[in-house]
């Protein structure tokens, strides 16, 4: 069945079908129900859009996270004989925003699809991607209207949260702190909450004192280090929202004559590789590196051939190394230092 007929069973102009499959028109509720149940009536569906040319939009590669994430996405697209063009933001929202706005044009960036990884939370900037492009939104989860009817692949952070302090709840650590990320961002936020329902679980009361927000850096990690030991009851362990902070803190710990675990215990969040390069090794929660690329160029694929947009979220793994022990040496050097 052609687009005409669509048009004639929906009781609209062949040149509006046409329009609105190519993302080129937005229509009111009624008239896309229409259209739809049109094309289901007469076995219409459009066209599979051939994808060879991804882009990525990246906040920055200066990141470890990121550019293990820009490595695991450009390895499974070159398997897929897919060309890869690297975007970097910033992290800036108007950067942002330049970039959509620049790749999302037809044919003017010499892009077939789009992925895009936002470290502003903001889904603004993507008002004005067209339907009939491809696009899905990886790792960080947008918040608005606009992002919920786009794909999305990530990973479980509350539960990555609620694994990491419970591990270390299971080595008798009572006084955790967490070291969040940003909290306009929703996997900053997921972590800590995963961190406060875990707490709550063990029948531990959460101490707001011991909730550091800030950037994922490893400067932050050093400064809030700090914060944290000149609290008159300091922890005993941290749970590290990202394993670049993670890094941060372990490299500023020999300053403040803190060893880590016998000291302080230290878990991270990601899995990056640097996170195995300190020493002691960091344990840390992995991010799916592969697996998360995988399955947004399957997202890709999907929705080149029709599919509605979907979100998918992937578990995370808890790998435990050296950076942990259980909380008696720490308590037996506070001990004898009263």
């Amino acid at each position: 069945m052609s687009i005409s007929g669509v048009a004639r069973e929906a009781g609209v102009s062949p040149s509006t079908v046409s329009r609105f499959l190519r993302g080129q028109l937005r229509l009111s509720g009624a008239t896309e129900d229409r259209i739809r149940a049109a094309m289901q009536a007469t076995g219409y569906s459009a066209p599979r859009r051939e994808i060879l040319h991804l882009g990525l939009v990246i906040p920055e590669l200066s990141n470890p996270y990121f550019a293990q994430l820009t490595q695991a996405l450009t390895d499974a697209a070159h398997h897929r004989d897919l060309e890869v063009s690297v975007f970097v933001s910033d992290g800036r929202e108007d950067r942002e925003r330049r970039i959509v706005a620049h790749c999302a044009q037809d044919g003017d960036a010499g892009l077939d699809a789009l992925v895009f990884v936002s470290m502003t939370g903001s889904s603004a900037v993507l008002e004005e991607v067209p339907r009939s492009l491809p696009f899905v939104v990886l790792d960080e989860r947008l918040d608005g209207e606009v992002a919920r009817g786009m794909s999305f692949v990530g990973a479980e952070s509350f539960e990555g949260g609620y694994q990491a302090t419970t591990f270390l709840l299971s080595r008798g650590h009572r006084r955790i702190a967490h070291v969040a990320g940003p909290g306009r961002l929703g996997s900053a936020r997921e972590r800590l909450r995963g961190y406060l329902r875990a707490l709550r679980d063990a029948g531990v009361e959460p101490d707001p004192r011991l909730v550091l927000e800030g950037p994922y850096s490893e400067s932050f990690g050093a400064s809030a280090l700090s914060q944290i030991l000149r609290l008159e009851d300091s922890p005993t362990a941290v749970f590290a929202a990202s394993d670049v902070v993670a890094v941060g803190m372990a490299a500023a710990a020999p300053m403040h004559g803190v060893r880590i675990p016998d000291d302080l215990s230290v878990i991270g969040f990601d899995g990056i590789e640097q996170a195995s390069w300190v020493t002691p090794r960091l344990s840390t929660v992995v991010q799916p590196f592969g697996e998360l690329a995988r399955s947004a160029l399957d997202e890709i694929e999907a929705l080149s051939g029709g599919a509605e947009p979907r979100a998918r979220v992937l578990p995370m793994e808890l790998r435990i190394a050296e950076s942990v022990a259980g909380p008696r040496a720490a308590e037996s050097d506070e001990a004898r230092h009263r």
